[in-house]
C-alpha cells in the first residue's frame, strides 16, 4: 500500500473520529468581568477545554452552562439558573486562556462527576480528580491547538498551554521516592477535614494524571462517583467501593487500579 493511500486513510479514519465525537457543551459567557478578554474568545477557549473532556462521555448530555465573573474562588453552583442551566463562575481577568481552562477544566470535573450537596468526607477526592481533569484538559488543548485552534492565529500559544500545565505538575510532584499511598496515609485525615486544599489535591491530581492519559475513555467513570451518597463517617475504601458498584464494568479494573494507587483495598 503507498504512503499517499495510508496517509489518506488515516485522514478519514481520523475525520470520522471527530464526526462521532460528542457536540461541545453549549457555553453561555456573561458579557461583563472580564477586563480586555472579548466574550467570544473566552467561549471559543472554554469550548475547547469542555470538549477535550465531555468528548469521553458519549452517553452524557448537559444543559447549558451558564460562565460569569467571580470575585472570589471559582465555583460551580449548586442551584441551577432560570431555564435548566448550569452556573459557572470564573476568577479570571484578561486574555489569559490557560488559566481560563485550568479553572473551567476543573469545574467540568464537578460537573461530569454529578457534584451534589450532602455530607461527604471524601470530597477532597472529587476535588483531586477535578484538578486531574484541569491538567488533562490543557494537555489536550495544547496538542489540539497545534493544527486545530480556535483561530488559526492562536496556534503558537499550544505552547503556552503546555508549559502552564507542566509548570503545575512540575510543582507539586510528590517527594522523590514517595508513594501515592504513602503520601496519603500521613495526609488523609487534613484532607477529610479540609477537602479543598489546592496544593494537596493538584499533588494528588500529578499521581493520577497519567492514568488518565493513558486511558482517557474511563473519564467516564466519574460519571458515578455520587451516585451512591453516604454519611459523614463514610470511609474512603467505602467510597471507592460505592463508585465502582455504580460504574459500568468496563470501568472497574480502572477504578481498581486508582485505589492501588492510595493503597486502599476493595475487598469487602
Amino acid at each position: 500500500m503507498g504512503a499517499v493511500r495510508i496517509v489518506a486513510i488515516a485522514l478519514l479514519a481520523w475525520s470520522a473520529a471527530q464526526d462521532a465525537a460528542p457536540p461541545p457543551p453549549v457555553i453561555r459567557v456573561a458579557r461583563e468581568g472580564w477586563g480586555d478578554a472579548e466574550v467570544g474568545d473566552i467561549a471559543r477557549v472554554l469550548e475547547s477545554a469542555g470538549g477535550s473532556i465531555a468528548a469521553f462521555f458519549p452517553e452524557t448530555k448537559l444543559p447549558p452552562i451558564a460562565v460569569s465573573r467571580s470575585s472570589s474562588d471559582p465555583i460551580t453552583l449548586f442551584k441551577r439558573g432560570p431555564g435548566g442551566e448550569i452556573r459557572v463562575k470564573l476568577n479570571v481577568e484578561g486574555r489569559q486562556w490557560a488559566q481560563f481552562a485550568f479553572q473551567f477544566g476543573h469545574e467540568m470535573g464537578h460537573i461530569l462527576c454529578g457534584y451534589a450537596d450532602y455530607p461527604n468526607p471524601n470530597l477532597w477526592f472529587e476535588e483531586t480528580l477535578c484538578e486531574t481533569a484541569s491538567l488533562f484538559v490543557l494537555g489536550r488543548m495544547a496538542e489540539a491547538w497545534k493544527t486545530r485552534a480556535p483561530y488559526p492565529n492562536w496556534k503558537d500559544y499550544s505552547a503556552a498551554l503546555r508549559k502552564y500545565r507542566d509548570e503545575r505538575v512540575d510543582k507539586e510532584k510528590l517527594p522523590e521516592g514517595t508513594t501515592l499511598a504513602d503520601w496519603f496515609r500521613a495526609n488523609e485525615a487534613a484532607l477529610r477535614k479540609e477537602p479543598t486544599q489546592r496544593a494537596l489535591n493538584l499533588k494528588m491530581a500529578a499521581a493520577l494524571l497519567p492514568l488518565f492519559e493513558e486511558a482517557p475513555e474511563h473519564w467516564e467513570a466519574v460519571a458515578g462517583l455520587n451516585a451512591i451518597r453516604g454519611d459523614a463517617a463514610r470511609p474512603f475504601a467505602q467510597h471507592l467501593r460505592d463508585w465502582s458498584r455504580s460504574s459500568p464494568e468496563k470501568h472497574r479494573a480502572f477504578i481498581l487500579k486508582i485505589a492501588g494507587r492510595f493503597g486502599v483495598s476493595l475487598d469487602p
